[in-house]
């Protein structure tokens, strides 16, 4: 289970306890507790992950013509996003969404800023 799923538990638990206020002052403040640091894990990661985003894109800022992940990889000056996998840079290309586009040449995909 994780921990989302304990703090969806603790709701019905406080349900169930109703008038016992001792409880469920206890299960609340958890459930405050617990929902409060997911919430920072995962606003760090969002963060990491837009500040990827941001260089993949400052990338792609110094190509003349549209280009492949690959091609970006290879031809960045960048040395961090040189070193990302196709899989990353395509799925952080995908997440600047309208800031980039994209366009099929037969079965690549190729890149360029909007």
């Amino acid at each position: 289970m994780t921990k989302m799923t304990y703090v969806d538990a603790i709701d019905l638990a406080i349900v169930a306890l109703g008038d016992n206020t001792e409880a469920v002052d206890k299960l609340t403040a958890l459930k405050v507790q617990m929902s409060k640091k997911a919430s920072s894990v995962n606003s760090k990661k969002r963060a990491e992950a837009d500040a990827r985003a941001e260089r993949v894109y400052n990338a792609l800022a110094e190509m003349d013509e549209p280009v492949t992940c690959s091609d970006l990889i290879k031809l960045t000056s960048d040395e961090e996003v040189a070193s990302y996998s196709v899989a990353r840079v395509s799925a952080l290309l995908k997440k600047l969404g309208d800031r980039v586009n994209h366009e099929m040449k037969g079965k690549k995909s190729l890149y360029s800023i909007a």
